[in-house]
């Protein structure tokens, strides 16, 4: 398919422009795997943050990745990080259920860790424990599986590499009953993996398809949603969000979740989109703005 000529161009941030860029924004947000880390440390980006920091701009972060605690990664790859500047979908979520005084269990499909940070704030899981063990394929011992627990007052549904068609079901059976709340966290369809190509399937089919069988609509904490920025750092940091540009490596997550905030967008190519993924995306999601690395920045703030 030929380039479609006629769609809106981003501007490259260069040093010819970064101070006109600068005077634009009081608070950059920023995603962190593709932007910071790709596994590992994307070269210059602790210097950029740095040097950010220095010209008084906000630093805050956002990341759909819920399957470690997101402060381990800025510790562990040395990244300074301050109180309350990172948040991710299982905070947000604990966050919400708290302010509207939320007093139930919770049916989670979700990662361990998941799992262990709601049960850590002080939330009722359901399963407790994990067996793995299988379920006999017999419609009687099956349905005694789904024998209903009115304590449960939300399913959480996340990233969850142990989920089984029983988990399903339950989820489903449970959201039956409207007074049991409908809550996700990403809803990323594939996860990258930033190893030769090789994805792993992400939470956005499953929540799809609990959508399908319950004929309830979930409430998204995750990207592209804008919960993790509307309803945290802008209330925690007082942001204002007509100055604040959104900083990611993702169209459908980063560059969503900036419109949803009402932000601008700048895009990296460090991460999963390539600038030829420009001429063929969804007209919304091109971004005001693009650099080939977040590490650029430490580079064009130095003075010549």
């Amino acid at each position: 398919m030929a380039p479609d000529t006629s769609r809106r161009k981003p501007q490259e941030i260069t040093r010819e422009n970064i101070g006109q860029f600068m005077e634009q924004f009081d608070t950059i947000i920023s995603d962190c795997d593709g932007v910071l880390w790709m596994p590992l440390p994307i070269p210059n980006t602790r210097e950029a943050l740095a040097k950010l920091r220095e010209a008084g701009k906000k630093v805050l972060f956002v990341t759909n990745n819920a399957l470690v605690e997101p402060d381990f990664k800025f510790k562990t790859f040395g990244y300074p990080l301050g109180k309350d500047e990172v948040t991710y979908p299982p905070h947000a979520i604990q966050k919400y259920l708290q302010k509207i005084g939320f007093n139930k269990k919770v049916f989670v499909i979700g990662s361990t860790h998941y799992r262990d940070y709601l049960q850590k704030h002080g939330m009722e899981i359901v399963p407790a424990t994990r067996t793995g063990g299988l379920v006999e394929e017999n419609l009687k011992v099956m349905l005694g599986e789904l024998d209903e627990d009115l304590e449960i007052g939300a399913v959480i549904i996340e990233a969850d590499i142990n989920v089984n068609y029983m988990d399903i079901t339950k989820a489903v059976n449970h959201l039956r009953r409207p007074d049991c709340l409908f809550l996700a966290g990403a809803t990323d369809t594939l996860l990258p993996t930033f190893d030769n190509g090789k994805v792993l399937i992400g939470p956005g089919y499953f929540i799809r398809a609990i959508e399908d069988m319950s004929g309830r609509k979930a409430h998204v904490f995750g990207k592209p949603g804008p919960a993790m920025v509307t309803d945290y750092l802008k209330e925690i940091h007082g942001v204002d969000l007509q100055r604040a540009v959104f900083v990611g490596d993702s169209l459908d997550s980063d560059m969503g979740i900036a419109n949803a905030c009402g932000m601008k967008k700048l895009l990296v190519l460090t991460g999963l989109t390539q600038f030829k993924d420009l001429d063929t995306c969804k007209p919304e999601l091109i971004p005001d703005f693009y650099i080939k690395s977040f590490g650029d920045f430490a580079e064009l703030l130095t003075q010549k």
